[in-house]
């Protein structure tokens, strides 16, 4: 019976491996990680003036946001229709860019949306400016 007690007691267990092991695994998974640059939208804020300016050569397709609605050429636009008109059409269009206007009021999910609707069809040329003037 004494034997059985010190057996146990003399057993223990031994967690350095195991902590080396971790280790090994974290850093597998972090040289294993593909950190995609590419999938980043790069975008600029364009003035008020440049907007008017460009707007009567027909070369801008302005998308309002306002109180969380799309809206372009004074007409309410869902995403849907936004993307099956106009985006997947862009090449036939005689559009140079896209400048979103938005005003505070305008949710970032709709504004995340149009952003990914715009990254998905390939479009590349997309300006934002706020509704109020800017010099």
């Amino acid at each position: 019976m004494l034997k059985i007690e010190t057996k146990r007691q003399s057993l223990k267990i031994n967690i350095i491996p195991l902590i080396d092991i971790i280790f090994l695994m974290l850093v597998f998974f972090m040289l294993a990680t593909n950190f995609d640059k590419n999938k980043q939208i790069s975008f600029s804020v364009i003035k008020k003036k440049e907007i008017t300016d460009q707007v009567n050569e027909k070369k801008l397709m302005i998308l309002y946001l306002r109180d969380n609605n799309l809206v372009f050429n004074d007409k309410k636009l869902t995403l849907k229709n936004l993307e099956l008109d106009y985006l997947k059409k862009w090449s036939e269009l005689t559009f140079d860019r896209i400048v979103i206007l938005n005003d505070q009021q305008t949710s970032m999910q709709l504004l995340i949306s149009i952003l990914d609707l715009i990254k998905k069809n390939k479009i590349k040329n997309v300006n934002f400016s706020n509704d109020k003037e800017t010099n």
